[in-house]
Parts: C-alpha cells; structure tokens; sequence
C-alpha cells in the first residue's frame, strides 16, 4: 500500500526507499518483492528514468521468479464473474 501511494505522488526517491526496506525485511517473501520490483520499475518508467527502470526488469528476468498474474472475481445479482 506504501509503495502504491508513493507511485500515485510520482515520488520516484520514496518508492525506491520502501522497496529497499522491503528486500531488507522481507528477503524470503519473492512473490510479494517481485510485485513490488515490477512496480518500482513503471514508477521509474513514468518518470523518464528509463535506463533505471530497464536495469529492473533485468534483475527480475535473471532471477528467474515469475509474477503471479491477478485474479478477481465479482457476484453480480447472484451470477458470478
């Protein structure tokens, strides 16, 4: 939720702060890190860092873990979607 507020204040300096406490104190959480990574990573994409953003996404691929893709799901007037 940290990491999302300061994507939507385009505060490139915090984002990067709260992923760097999130490595620290959540090293075995992977699946939470490289979510965080590949936010990170369009943070610094929509600030024109794009050297910053590519070095990211470099580190993610080699590491070989995957994002897990999202699923919602909604009930609407008993059927669900």
């Amino acid at each position: 939720a940290l990491l999302s507020g300061a994507r939507n204040a385009k505060n490139v300096y915090l984002s990067q702060n709260i992923y760097d406490r999130m490595k620290n104190l959540f090293p075995e959480e992977k699946d939470a890190l490289i979510s965080a990574a590949v936010l990170l990573a369009n943070v610094y994409a929509s600030s024109g860092e794009i050297d910053k953003a590519s070095n990211i996404r470099l580190e993610i691929h080699k590491s070989g873990t995957k994002k897990k893709v999202g699923l919602t799901w909604i009930t609407v007037d008993g059927q669900l979607y």
